[in-house]
């Protein structure tokens, strides 16, 4: 067990170091050390866990990192990882907030700060169509088109109309919960 626990901090406290842009580019990282790398999840488990830390209030990397911890080590690893994933940022926060404000008024360093967040977002991207393709890859007929419509409203809610994350989840839970009635009620879903 403390071999799991000095793992897992170790695991948040880099890439927590090296990884910018907050929790979201952290995933395709965590799902190489969780999933493929050490077998701690499944690829479903590691969605699960995703859907459940960004329905919750909080900062992503701190939501992922006691979500992932507990999961993996009960309490004593969600402390460790929430640890591991915070103490590089406080320590980058009090050691260098001043240095960084001052180099951003030369060119180069703001043109670097441009290239990373760039490749920031392309992390992003990847993480999603990684678990876009793990969630979209599963069950066939009417349970797919269902995925499809949900995801495809949702976007459309958040990008266009400006909903509340939340009042989406909300609704793609309740949607999902309607849909296992449904098929229940017509002999195609399990009670």
């Amino acid at each position: 067990m403390l071999q799991r626990l000095r793992t897992l901090f170790g695991i948040f406290f880099f890439l927590s170091l090296v990884t910018l842009g907050g929790g979201l580019a952290m995933l395709p990282a965590m799902r190489e050390e969780f999933v493929r790398k050490r077998g701690w999840m499944t690829d479903d488990e590691m969605v699960d866990t995703v859907a459940a830390m960004q329905s919750m209030p909080g900062i992503i990397a701190c939501n992922m990192g006691v979500l992932l911890g507990y999961r993996i080590a009960g309490i004593p690893g969600a402390l460790v990882s929430l640890l591991g994933g915070i103490l590089p940022p406080f320590l980058a926060i009090v050691l260098v907030a001043g240095l960084v404000f001052r180099l951003r008024a030369y060119a180069g360093v703001g043109h670097a700060f441009l290239g990373v967040r760039a490749a920031v977002s392309a992390l992003i991207l990847y993480a999603v169509v990684g678990l876009g393709r793990q969630v979209f890859s599963g069950k066939g007929g009417a349970a797919r088109g269902f995925t499809w419509a949900v995801a495809a409203l949702s976007f459309l809610s958040l990008a266009f109309l400006g909903a509340n994350a939340v009042y989406v989840l909300l609704a793609g839970g309740v949607a999902g919960w309607l849909l296992h009635l449904w098929l229940r009620h017509h002999g195609e879903g399990k009670a």
